[in-house]
């Protein structure tokens, strides 16, 4: 059992004081407690013995020379079997006999010093002297027999002192966590507790990594062998070689994707807006026409604007060609062997601003197949479409268009849809509006 205490601490005073000297101090004053210890044996005793022979005399009228011989006898067989029962349970017996017998002798002494004497202050005053020396006497035979068990390995050793706010209150599973395995291993109160901390993480951490390994492993197998696995592979061995193959960098790209600012406050408009729907508060409506975007890399959207409203009475679907969203050069648009035409809802969906079909009586339109692509496309075709019919056009999910559209583009534009006769709730909205 290693013991991790420090060799050397400091007085308040600064010096330095050694382990020696501390074991030196603590034999002293071990030896100037036995010596006060017997003395104050001796002087319970002799009131014990007063307190006896007097009340022997007054009350029963025993003489002197008999009641001395006879309190003296008494006292010395408590004392006998006191001893006695002590050095049983070094051995490791529990002495029950000697234990109960000794109790009874001085719970017996205690009631005659009391009961004996007319006046019951005097005479507890000599009953509390005797339980006081019997109850010193068991505290003494107590921290005897615990030092000896721990010298001998059967005690754990002492355990720090811990903080009562600070540890015990703030965190005592971490605490008593701390105090078993100082116990166990001999550490110091520091030690333990980061000992402690390691533990607890650790087993946490098994934790997820058995729940995971159990459910991979039940998926491909059965749940007989995946508690076998779970049980027979070395978690923390695991844990470590999952530690040995982490991409850091890959985490790190993950985690900042999220947090640069524009996606920040993307997200914060998207739930302002959330929050005004549930609310029942209506955007002001937007006057209809060309919408104007500054320079970014959707600004190809602003040149497109007027050529989108002399297509749309156009039967041809739109072939031109699709510029990029990153660095503000027109795409070579793909050609249609390589670009199938998606389907195109129905004919109510399909229909313009005005009410007449966006690409003919009978032609479907080609819609591109990628999300950037068609989202542009949808935008360049009718400037003012909601994000969510964009969705429902392409097939996609409304956070995936959301990703391809312009910084300052409204999630959530207020221009009174009168086409859009799927959405009877949004037209009640209108009209209580107008």
């Amino acid at each position: 059992m290693t013991n991790h205490r420090p060799e050397h601490v400091r007085t308040p005073a600064g010096v330095p004081v050694t382990r020696g000297d501390l074991d030196a101090d603590v034999l002293k004053a071990v030896r100037r407690a036995a010596w006060t210890r017997q003395a104050f044996y001796a002087l319970v005793l002799a009131v014990a013995l007063v307190g006896q022979v007097t009340g022997a005399a007054q009350t029963l009228g025993v003489p002197l020379i008999i009641a001395v011989p006879a309190v003296v006898t008494l006292e010395l067989g408590g004392v006998v079997v006191m001893a006695d029962a002590d050095v049983r349970r070094r051995l490791g017996e529990r002495a029950l006999a000697s234990r109960l017998l000794s109790a009874a002798i001085a719970a017996g002494a205690v009631t005659f010093n009391w009961a004996a004497h007319p006046d019951h202050l005097l005479g507890g005053f000599y009953a509390a002297m005797s339980a006081l020396g019997y109850l010193v006497w068991l505290i003494h035979a107590g921290n005897q027999r615990r030092d000896r068990l721990r010298a001998t390995g059967n005690l754990p050793p002492t355990p720090p002192a811990y903080e009562v706010i600070g540890h015990w209150l703030r965190h005592p599973a971490i605490t008593l966590r701390a105090r078993t395995i100082a116990k166990a291993d001999g550490l110091d109160l520091y030690g333990s507790l980061r000992h402690a901390r390691a533990a607890i993480e650790r087993e946490r951490r098994n934790a997820v990594i058995a729940k995971v390994l159990h459910r991979k492993i039940r998926a491909a197998l059965d749940t007989t062998t995946a508690d076998i696995a779970v049980r027979v592979y070395d978690l923390d061995e695991v844990a470590e070689r999952l530690i040995a193959t982490a991409d850091y960098n890959e985490i790190t790209n993950l985690l900042a994707a999220d947090l640069t600012p524009k996606r920040i406050i993307t997200a914060d408009s998207a739930r302002c807006r959330r929050w005004l729907s549930r609310k029942g508060h209506i955007p002001a409506p937007r006057a209809p026409g060309p919408r104007s975007f500054p320079p970014s890399p959707s600004s190809w959207l602003t040149a497109a604007t007027s050529a989108d409203e002399q297509q749309v009475s156009e039967p041809e679907p739109d072939r031109s060609p699709v510029p990029d969203l990153t660095d503000d050069q027109p795409l070579q648009a793909e050609s249609r062997s390589s670009l199938p035409p998606q389907a195109v809802p129905v004919a109510d969906e399909a229909t313009g601003a005005e009410g007449r079909d966006v690409a003919g009586d009978d032609e479907v339109p080609d819609v591109p197949r990628e999300t950037r692509e068609a989202v542009a496309y949808w935008l360049r075709r009718e400037p003012d479409i909601e994000p969510e019919r964009i969705a429902e056009r392409i097939g996609k999910s409304l956070r995936s268009v959301y990703r391809y559209l312009p910084p300052d583009y409204p999630r959530r534009p207020g221009i009174a849809r009168e086409r859009t006769r799927r959405h009877p709730g949004r037209e009640r909205q209108i009209g209580q509006r107008e």
